[in-house]
């Protein structure tokens, strides 16, 4: 196959190209040893040990180590991995490798991030970030009614830390005060029975009723 470029990225890397459209990162010293220039043909055999000898051991030590630090979606890791300079095939196999062995799991991520910023912010909010993330619909929609009750007290929660972030005050507040508030909160995607709870005041009730 014919090599037609090597184009440096770091002291230490390299990207090579390939004329089938292949592309890939090595070590200076790994292209040198291998034999690869650009302009020059390598063999079938010579890619195809790159691509299950070299890559895809690093690429699944890649993902193990980016999971050490933090959960990710499946998402998450393919774009880290593809930012890498990892080839498709590669990262189809690392990603099946560390799935094997549960160590992704969007609805599980789904769950966890649920937990953690339901006190913070909307439903609305928290869909829209996961599905961001990569996370499909369903599973957001399921690890958001896994404990309905649980995340309507952190929405209110939530709710009334922005009303004392914003200087809202519900037994004090007038009408105008409160429909402002109230359209801000709507406007963060916070569901109406959490506001109904959290803004108590008579003007709130009306506009909510």
């Amino acid at each position: 196959m014919l090599t037609t470029e090597v184009r440096k990225i770091s002291d230490r890397k390299v990207r090579v190209l390939f004329e089938d459209g292949l592309s890939l990162v090595l070590y200076r010293a790994e292209a040198g040893k291998l034999g690869i220039r650009a302009g020059e043909d390598i063999s079938d055999d010579t890619v195809r040990y790159i691509l299950d000898d070299i890559l895809r051991k690093r690429s699944r030590l890649r993902c193990l180590n980016l999971l050490k630090t933090s959960d990710r979606t499946v998402k998450q890791l393919r774009e880290r991995l593809a930012m890498d300079g990892y080839p498709e095939e590669t990262i189809s196999q690392a990603l099946d490798y560390v799935a094997s062995y549960h160590y992704t799991d969007d609805f599980r991520y789904a769950c966890n991030y649920v937990r953690l910023m339901s006190g913070r912010k909307s439903g609305r909010q928290i869909e829209y970030e996961l599905l961001r993330k990569g996370v499909d619909r369903n599973l957001i929609r399921a690890a958001l009614s896994e404990d309905e009750d649980q995340i309507g007290d952190a929405q209110t929660q939530a709710i009334m830390s922005l009303a004392r972030k914003r200087g809202y005050d519900s037994e004090h507040a007038g009408r105008e005060e409160t429909m402002k508030f109230i359209r801000y909160l709507l406007g963060k995607g916070f569901d109406l029975p959490a506001i109904h709870t959290a803004v108590g005041s008579s003007a709130g009730r009306e506009y909510l009723d």
